[in-house]
């Protein structure tokens, strides 16, 4: 697999390599009467009505953004005339009234007090959507709009030189209105695929457009970093979690029926981690605020409970296996005990892929209904590794045809998720499904190089059929002229930033 860098130039397009919503020069009538209600917005925010011919600067005041900051963000001119109407802003500099709209939800920072917290939240999901093309594009990348990332799961604000992520999203629901880490001191990014990585002063930030919405802030050096949670984001100490585990401490996030978790342990990717507890570890939880203590090595995490960006929070309650099993993964991560994540969606070519140990894994093969991953490392015990599709990668219809093989030789499956994790010398595999997505965790017993299998066992009648396609299949030659570029690329991509967070900072 070929690793390529991303120009800045292409991180600003959509997947597909064109302009993201470019709505060309605003020509049309039915594009005028859109723009001139804000794209349907006006429906929930008047301030929208009459959005086309408004000046620049009447709609930055509007919205409480410095006009200097939506020029930059949206590709502007600093020298702009900024009582042009947005109209004229669409026909002379090809920036669409449709990105400016979205860009206005996304960062408005004087919201209407008519406005609900779920009218806010259609908004922002309607904003993201389309900014990212329509809605039409369900795989998993970042598409970049000035200081703001849009992914398919995972919107969030950088700002380099406060060193800050803000307005973070999962799914469409906002989380945290900031996170800050102390003394930052930016150096550089890469926002590429489905991750972004931003390396600071003796710490890095990596953010991953995934169901689960992982972020991590690594510590090479002590560090504060404090998160102010969004409207109606509740935080709270979870011993029950972390009660038997060295230098680990969970906080439980929720927010209506959303749940997931902050979590503070050691970094096992660092390079000279050893088997020592960390001392001076600390969070304290205050009314809106988490305040996290780093120190050399270690790390804080956010990984919520998968959730599809189609859900409504407030309308959705997951399943109680679901929830066990997720709780189990997140103490067992801070364990240092699961090696890596990986989710796929059908709809896009890129693979967002978490590394928590040092483990290679890598989809070497994908089609509609079959995933090969490799897996290696030098690690003396074995790990879990998490899978996690939706059905459009696998048929999820009858979970009881899921087949998962470890080289060449059916897994056997686990009646509980805490079995993966007593150790032994044989693989077991376990498996839930949610809503038309599933979570597939593997124990692997030992390593070198493996491969792992995912497909559907045939159905009555069509054993042959099955054995002889897997066994014939497709000449070398020809599956290699079938792989798809844009996902070895995307997948590249993936691998690079999580290599990123091996290298100790100095």
């Amino acid at each position: 697999m070929v690793i390529l860098g991303v120009s800045p130039a292409l991180a600003q397009m959509g997947q597909g390599g064109g302009p993201v919503n470019n709505m060309g020069q605003g020509n049309g009538q039915v594009m005028g009467q859109n723009m001139m209600n804000g794209y349907g917005f006006d429906q929930y925010d008047n301030r929208f009505a009459g959005f086309g011919s408004m000046t620049f600067e009447e709609v930055c005041n509007n919205f409480g953004i410095p006009v200097k900051t939506a020029l930059s963000d949206l590709g502007l001119p600093e020298d702009m005339s900024t009582q042009l109407t947005i109209l004229e802003v669409e026909e002379q500099y090809e920036v669409s009234g449709q990105e400016i709209v979205s860009y206005m939800v996304m960062n408005t920072k004087q919201a209407q007090t008519s406005l609900n917290a779920r009218q806010r939240l259609l908004m922002g999901q309607q904003a993201v959507q389309a900014a990212r093309g329509g809605g039409m594009s369900r795989g998993m990348y970042f598409m970049r709009q000035g200081r703001f990332a849009y992914g398919n799961y995972t919107t969030f604000n950088f700002d380099s030189d406060a060193g800050e992520v803000s307005n973070f999203a999962v799914s469409g629901d906002m989380i945290f209105d900031s996170v800050t880490v102390s003394d930052f001191a930016f150096k550089e990014e890469q926002v590429a695929g489905a991750t972004a990585v931003y390396e600071g002063a003796e710490s890095q930030i990596l953010l991953h457009d995934n169901p689960m919405g992982t972020m991590q802030v690594m510590a090479f050096a002590d560090k504060t970093i404090v998160f102010d949670l969004a409207d109606e984001v509740e935080a709270s100490m979870d011993t029950t979690l972390s009660d038997d585990l060295k230098d680990v401490i969970v906080v439980k996030i929720t927010k209506n029926n959303f749940e997931g978790y902050l979590t503070v342990f050691k970094n096992y990717l660092a390079s000279d981690t050893d088997a020592e507890p960390l001392e001076g570890l600390d969070v304290e939880v205050s009314d809106d605020r988490v305040t996290v203590t780093l120190v050399e090595n270690s790390v804080v995490m956010f990984r919520a409970i998968p959730m599809e960006p189609a859900f409504m929070q407030t309308g959705y309650t997951y399943g109680s296996r679901a929830v066990y099993m997720h709780q189990v993964l997140n103490r067992e991560i801070a364990n240092g005990r699961v090696g890596a994540e990986l989710a796929l969606r059908a709809g896009g070519d890129n693979a967002s892929i978490v590394n928590y140990t040092p483990m290679g894994l890598q989809v070497m093969e994908r089609d509609r209904d079959r995933i090969v991953l490799g897996v290696d490392s030098d690690l003396p015990e074995g790990r879990v590794i998490t899978v996690n599709v939706d059905n459009e990668t696998i048929n999820l219809s009858n979970p009881d045809r899921l087949r998962l093989r470890f080289d060449g030789v059916e897994i056997e499956k686990a009646e509980s998720i805490d079995e993966l994790f007593v150790g032994g010398n044989r693989p077991l595999c376990y498996l839930v499904q949610e809503n038309e997505t599933a979570t597939m965790a593997v124990y692997i017993p030992e390593f070198s190089e493996h491969e792992i299998v995912i497909d559907l066992e045939p159905e009555a009648g069509e054993e042959g059929a099955g054995e002889e396609v897997e066994e014939e299949g497709v000449t070398e030659e020809e599956s290699e002229a079938e792989s798809t570029p844009a996902f070895e690329f995307g997948l590249g991509v993936a691998v690079l930033a999580s290599a990123y967070g091996l290298k100790r900072r100095r």
